[in-house]
């Protein structure tokens, strides 16, 4: 009886320039910064592989005025698990909306090495060359609104920002008596 034939795992990309480092030292201190910076997330390595999970925190980060925090971890998230094709396209719908050619060109051409098959490479692609065209208009966010968190999740966009946002407004004011 043969054995079954097993395919070889395709070889993680060193995708930021910050590969999960191996020595265990070194790694258990990249997990406690994460422990430490994104509260919400008890156990990082496994909650970085749930693509789900760290959209709906990027989701809640964003809607609390903290985009910076929120495309971070979806990068930490990247890194470890360079497979999470949602986390990829809010990272590309963030750099169109933010007009950011540059990082945005960056994530295209990471995309696709990651995903070379990928069907919204055509769509990444018109974008990138809308965003190098010398003076082009400011960013139509309905464009890549289909990236963004809550679309990404299957939840409407505005309706999630206006909970969060008077969540926080909540949070901030006087306890009632």
């Amino acid at each position: 009886m043969k054995p079954p034939v097993r395919i070889p795992p395709r070889p993680k990309l060193s995708v930021f320039g910050t590969p999960w480092p191996l020595d265990p030292p070194l790694l258990r201190i990249r997990l406690r910064y994460i422990t430490a910076r994104f509260l919400q997330m008890p156990e990082p390595r496994m909650s970085l592989r749930n693509t789900e999970e760290i959209l709906r925190f990027a989701q809640q980060m964003m809607d609390d005025g903290t985009p910076r925090a929120a495309i971070e971890l979806v990068r930490l998230a990247i890194e470890e698990d360079p497979e999470q094709r949602p986390l990829w396209l809010l990272l590309l719908g963030h750099a169109f909306e933010c007009d950011d050619g540059a990082e945005f060109a960056e994530l295209a051409r990471a995309f696709g090495q990651q995903f070379p098959t990928d069907p919204a490479q055509t769509e990444i692609s018109n974008l990138g060359k809308w965003l190098a065209a010398p003076g082009h208009p400011a960013p139509d966010s309905a464009r890549s609104a289909a990236w963004s968190p809550a679309a990404l999740l299957g939840r409407d966009q505005q309706a999630q920002q206006d909970f969060h946002t008077r969540l926080h407004q909540l949070s901030l004011s006087p306890p009632l008596r």
